[in-house]
């Protein structure tokens, strides 16, 4: 166990120094910018696997705001926000490459469309929460993962999405997103005003809801899961 820790830790520090190199470079273009260079990998990707490219644009701009280096709290990675088993899982082994991480996360998405009967809503709510979660509160049953932790222990039945704050805020934003994007038909350069758009058309229950969690936490925003390196 000591003898695989240490080998990890060269690896860990290359991903780092990586990531906080592409920060710098990134730090001196707009969002409107970086989502015109990647446009062509979403596309691309999004065609190899037989998805809307909307659905995965969605996800990049709700994930990292197209941010090559970003970091969650809780260890995803890049602009897709990997969690390592879900990179090894797709063969990722540069989460913070946008080329690889936008492919591997249109492969992601494909899988959980074909799991989830093709049901955007619950993708990508597994997307965000896992697959498991959403399979749990599909069935009603309850889930143990590997660290102890028990899913669903009310054993409650919602259709898929998770009773969570975060993941039905997050399946709400993105529906919004990509149903506006299906109705224009393009995605137009500036997604921050159209965010603030689609904010103004959600239900009040939900922007009460995205007050909420504002105010709990600064550092935990809805419309966005990740932080950057320092």
């Amino acid at each position: 166990m000591r003898h695989r820790l240490l080998q990890s830790i060269p690896i860990l520090l290359l991903l780092t120094t990586a990531a906080m190199a592409q920060v710098h470079r990134e730090s001196g273009s707009s969002l409107q910018e970086r989502s015109q260079q990647w446009e062509p990998l979403i596309v691309e990707s999004a065609n190899r696997y037989g998805i809307d490219a909307g659905i995965l644009r969605v996800v990049c701009f709700l994930e990292s705001r197209f941010r090559s280096g970003a970091i969650s709290p809780k260890g995803a990675r890049g602009p897709m926000q990997f969690m390592p088993e879900t990179a090894v899982a797709y063969g990722l082994q540069n989460p913070h490459d946008p080329k690889a991480a936008i492919d591997a996360a249109a492969h992601y998405l494909r899988d959980l469309l074909m799991r989830f009967g093709g049901r955007v809503d619950l993708a990508l709510a597994a997307y965000n929460a896992g697959e498991g979660t959403v399979e749990s509160f599909q069935s009603g049953r309850r889930l143990i993962l590997r660290s102890g932790k028990i899913i669903n222990p009310h054993r409650l039945i919602t259709g898929g999405i998770p009773p969570y704050q975060e993941t039905r805020a997050y399946v709400r934003s993105a529906i919004a997103l990509f149903a506006n994007q299906r109705a224009s038909n393009r995605w137009r350069v500036d997604p921050i005003s159209r965010a603030r758009t689609f904010d103004s058309t959600l239900s009040e229950k939900d922007r009460g809801l995205r007050r909420e969690n504002s105010d709990a936490s600064q550092s935990k925003k809805i419309s966005s899961t990740f932080i950057e390196i320092p």
